[in-house]
């Protein structure tokens, strides 16, 4: 009977091991979706990795705040210039979001059905009704979320997108402080710029009137042609310099001694 027993053991050994090693890469896995990828590394600037940032949860979500939470604390964790390009990049995905929701809304879009779930139980449903629903189960869940998004204040698309060109601002000011003296980034600061300006003109083409969005637009455009002005006119001094001091480790005249 103890041979018996030893097998079990041996067995379940190998087994219980397996389990852990499955659940510690799922959590492994986790993790990684929810920490935002750096930026960029600091000797590989390019202008279109800020705009190419994996996103995680969606904005119109009640849980993108904890999202947004994780990605500020492990931003906080890097270097300066490492944690300045990671704050124009969050930057350029608040853009980014406010576009696609504005687009969404535009568009009328309902509720999401459930891949499976709903297309199921709407054919029973509509079936025994007579009716054209959807998504029960998807139109269930935007009902919760959206009650929450109404708890923190989050409840509208100008609520949602206010916050999001807000936090754009806010991005923007950080990562003057944090680049602020370090590597050379002027070029790649105006490029960004740049391009936001051009996105901003974007945002505007899908806002309306009633969306009460102008003044934070508006802000947002003046903020961001002023911080491209100031980039430029750095780089161009910044090469200037450049030249300057090689024009002078030149020797002068070619006449002989």
């Amino acid at each position: 009977m103890q041979l018996a027993d030893d097998r079990t053991e041996a067995a379940v050994l190998p087994m219980s091991c397996a389990v852990q090693r499955r659940l510690v890469a799922a959590c492994v896995v986790a993790a990684l979706s929810l920490a935002p990828l750096t930026a960029l590394a600091a000797g590989a600037a390019d202008v279109d990795a800020l705009w190419n940032q994996p996103q995680g949860v969606s904005v119109d979500s009640a849980f993108y705040v904890v999202q947004a939470w994780w990605d500020g604390l492990t931003r906080a964790t890097g270097e300066p210039t490492q944690r300045g390009l990671a704050e124009l990049a969050q930057g350029n995905a608040d853009l980014l979001n406010s576009y696609t929701l504005l687009q969404q809304k535009r568009s009328g879009a309902g509720p999401q059905p459930v891949a499976v779930i709903d297309p199921f139980l709407s054919s029973i449903y509509n079936f025994i009704t007579g009716s054209n629903a959807k998504a029960p189960v998807g139109s269930l869940l935007s009902w919760a979320n959206q009650s929450l998004l109404n708890l923190e204040g989050r409840g509208s698309t100008t609520d949602i997108v206010q916050t999001l060109l807000k936090d754009y601002g806010s991005q923007q000011a950080a990562a003057e402080h944090d680049l602020a003296g370090g590597t050379d980034l002027s070029a790649l600061w105006a490029e960004n710029a740049d391009r936001d300006s051009a996105f901003l003109v974007k945002i505007k083409g899908v806002t309306i009137s009633s969306d009460g969005l102008a003044g934070s637009l508006n802000d947002a455009g003046q903020s961001t042609m002023a911080i491209a002005a100031k980039k430029h006119a750095d780089d161009k001094a910044k090469a200037k310099d450049k030249t300057d001091k090689g024009n002078k480790g030149q020797p002068q005249g070619n006449g002989k001694p």
